[in-house]
């Protein structure tokens, strides 16, 4: 009769542990891979909340060629000028994701979003004869953002989601002085203010 009880207990009490120890195997962090470019990740607090921190980069380059052929008589005169770009950004950004349902492998969450982006770029013409000019602007800006989601889950540590929203975008941008000495130095700055929807999906692997 001892032996039965023991193993009575036994059994429930495994049962009662299956459900919690098959949501702590569920994993918890893992990769997040979306569009628009960005590479993050996301951690599961808990069944209800997750954050998902990311951080982006770009560096974009071009260069452009003119020639000039002006004739006076006999005499031709040719011109050539060269302009090149170069532009940064850098953002970095964090988003809250707080789960509304599941249905399966479906699950559906609301997500406030916030990031930071940084850009810089020069622009650089010469021609023959000099003299050569670079120009070129700094900026950064903010972005805030409140989005619905859908994130389905194609296998234990593989899944998608996809999000669309609004957002507002508030940024800075200025021209750097110039490098040649003796320039006029411009001291200006553009405040730019936008509101848009925004749309994004992506990605994730789990650990």
């Amino acid at each position: 009769m001892a032996m039965r009880r023991i193993g009575l207990l036994a059994a429930i009490t495994v049962g009662l542990l299956a459900p919690a120890a098959s949501a702590q195997d569920d994993p918890r962090v893992g990769i997040t891979m979306g569009y628009p470019a960005s590479v993050g990740i996301i951690w599961h607090v808990n069944d209800r909340v997750a954050l998902r921190p990311e951080v982006n980069a770009q560096k974009s380059s071009g260069e452009f060629t003119t020639t000039t052929s002006i004739a006076f008589g006999p005499t031709t005169t040719t011109t050539t000028g060269t302009s090149t770009s170069d532009a940064w950004q850098v953002g970095v950004g964090v988003s809250a994701l707080f789960y509304l349902t599941t249905h399966d492998a479906l699950r559906t969450y609301v997500s406030p979003r916030w990031s930071y982006v940084r850009t810089s770029s020069s622009n650089t013409s010469s021609s023959a004869p000099p003299p050569s000019q670079t120009t070129g602007s700094v900026g950064n800006g903010n972005f805030v953002s409140g989005s619905f989601g859908a994130q389905y889950a194609l296998g234990k540590r593989f899944g998608v989601f996809g999000e669309l929203g609004v957002g507002y975008t508030h940024s800075d941008s200025a021209p750097l002085p110039p490098a040649a000495a003796g320039g006029v130095v411009v001291s200006s700055q553009t405040t730019t203010r936008t509101l848009a929807t925004r749309s994004g999906a992506g990605v994730i692997l789990y650990f």
